[in-house]
């Protein structure tokens, strides 16, 4: 290993090594990208309800996945509640995919701030669609003809989640 003597070298390589872990980190966050085509499983809700398949076909649909113990998901999820009420009356479908290990955990949170967008849990089904999440909240749009046009991962800003209504008829 380089140990430079000169402080601002110093610096300098510890920035760049940072730097390199975080672009490794990163890399892969998602692997799937803006033009890829998905085919949606069904979606099992926390009240055990399912939303299928077939009833998502020829619909845009908001995907968020996020964790009841998630700081950034706290400041995004008012956020998908708003853009959810706003789009309630169109075609679009805003479901957002808890990856908590206890139901449970979710279903409190969801009903502590009272959010009444639609909440599945994380299943074998949807992580072979979206891989293993490494980052949340995680965003995808995905439109009516089952393509990927948006994966944001990461805090969105609120004018840049309510900007996904684009997307609803």
């Amino acid at each position: 290993m380089i140990k430079p003597k000169a402080p601002l070298l110093r610096l300098f390589y510890v920035l760049a090594i940072c730097l390199g872990i975080s672009l490794q980190a990163h890399a892969g966050v998602t692997s799937l990208k803006k033009g890829t085509a998905v085919t949606l499983p069904a979606f099992t809700l926390l009240d055990g309800s399912v939303i299928t398949r077939e009833s998502l076909k020829n619909k845009p649909v908001l995907l968020s996945f996020w964790a009841s113990w998630c700081p950034y998901c706290a400041r995004q999820n008012p956020y998908i509640q708003k853009l959810h009420e706003q789009v309630k009356d169109s075609d679009m479908q805003v479901i957002t995919v808890s990856i908590d290990k206890e139901p449970k955990a979710a279903s409190d949170y969801v009903n502590k701030h009272k959010y009444t967008f639609k909440v599945a849990k994380f299943t074998p089904a949807l992580k072979a669609v979206f891989g293993e999440i490494k980052v949340i909240p995680l965003v995808y749009v995905i439109d009516k003809n089952s393509i990927i046009q948006e994966a944001v991962p990461g805090e969105m800003f609120e004018e840049d989640v309510l900007d996904m209504r684009k997307y609803a008829k």
